[in-house]
């Protein structure tokens, strides 16, 4: 029983993947449960949400369901076009990694297990908890700014960890595991699992979007944008690399039209090359010079495209205005109706 909570705590490690080979566990036949719960963690990774089994009495079937649901989120994962999931996915099993061995009774103990399990080169010190010859630990990507050798203690070419330290220094290790695991070959995934994959792929942007909008529907509403700016807009919030261009005129026609300085950084973080301090500075201008969307002649050269129909506005601001006084009429002609 140990070893298999063991393997659900940490389902990257070979302890997990001998108990798949032990069980005998083929992904043609996994069950409707299994892959419910790879679902699931596809989802929490997505949202940035935390993850946990959040059953009461938890049994040896319920864990060994949650070991053959790692492999079977991977699958997923490796069929799906959403950028960046693969980078969700590893951070995902980071976080959960760093929960398992902080809120364990047996932290310390659960600490060396992993490590070994990694084949870790580590020393016990009494000062500290371990000591990590440097180059063993410049094997990490540093997800984790407290991770950053800056923070550390290095003396003649060791770097010395609390247990906190080394907690977070295993769960960089987890991430670059799965992160390096990523993508599987597509020749090597059942095809029930690819066109599985669309179908969660497809709500979980909508859900995203669906949440993005709740935030914001108080002050202006996306289902009225002219079709260039909805493209570019729900392009984004799919977590789609806009151009430059893309971004300035996605941007001044969000500030345009009544979003807030907080929720554009937000609906720009979705980005793949998101960096806070860049988009913090163009989003700052944006609001500063008060920079308005380009005219549709100005998003041509931009190589923005836009139909024939729309330019008859102009401008994007006077296409999503005159919606909206359209709008406005009808809800008011409706309220009259009702007071008669």
């Amino acid at each position: 029983m140990k070893k298999l909570v063991f393997a659900q705590k940490f389902p990257f490690t070979a302890t997990a993947r001998q108990f798949l080979k032990e069980e005998n566990v083929s992904v043609s036949d996994v069950g409707e449960a299994e892959i419910k719960r790879a679902a699931l963690m596809i989802s929490r990774a997505f949202s940035g949400a935390l993850y946990d089994i959040d059953i009461v009495n938890v049994n040896e079937e319920i864990y060994k369901r949650e070991i053959v649901a790692f492999p079977i989120a991977k699958l997923l994962i490796s069929s799906m076009s959403i950028p960046n999931i693969i980078e969700k996915f590893a951070n995902f099993i980071r976080k959960k990694t760093f929960e398992e061995i902080v809120n364990d009774s047996r932290s310390k103990e659960l600490c060396l297990e992993l490590a070994d399990e990694l084949k870790i080169k580590y020393n016990l010190e009494e000062n500290f908890f371990v000591s990590l010859p440097l180059l063993e630990y410049l094997k990490i990507h540093f997800i984790d700014e407290e991770t950053k050798l800056i923070n550390k203690n290095v003396v003649g070419g060791k770097v010395y960890l609390n247990l906190n330290d080394f907690a977070r220094y295993l769960c960089e290790l987890s991430y670059s595991i799965v992160f390096d695991s990523l993508p599987i070959e597509k020749e090597l995934i059942p095809k029930k699992f690819i066109q599985l994959s669309k179908s969660i792929s497809s709500q979980l942007v909508n859900i995203q979007q669906k949440n993005f909008d709740a935030k914001i529907s108080g002050k202006m509403d996306p289902t009225l944008f002219p079709p260039s700016m909805k493209n570019l807009y729900d392009r984004a919030l799919a977590g789609e690399k806009l151009t430059y261009y893309e971004r300035l005129t996605i941007g001044g026609f969000l500030q345009q039209v009544g979003i807030s300085k907080p929720e554009m950084m937000v609906f720009f973080s979705k980005s793949p090359d998101y960096k806070k301090h860049i988009a913090q500075y163009h989003v700052d201008r944006i609001f500063e010079k008060e920079l308005s969307a380009p005219s549709y002649k100005k998003m041509d050269e931009f190589g923005i495209i836009v139909d024939k129909e729309e330019k008859k506005f102009i401008h994007p601001v006077r296409y999503y205005n005159s919606k909206m006084i359209i709008r406005n009429r009808m809800k008011n002609s409706k309220d009259g109706e009702k007071d008669v």
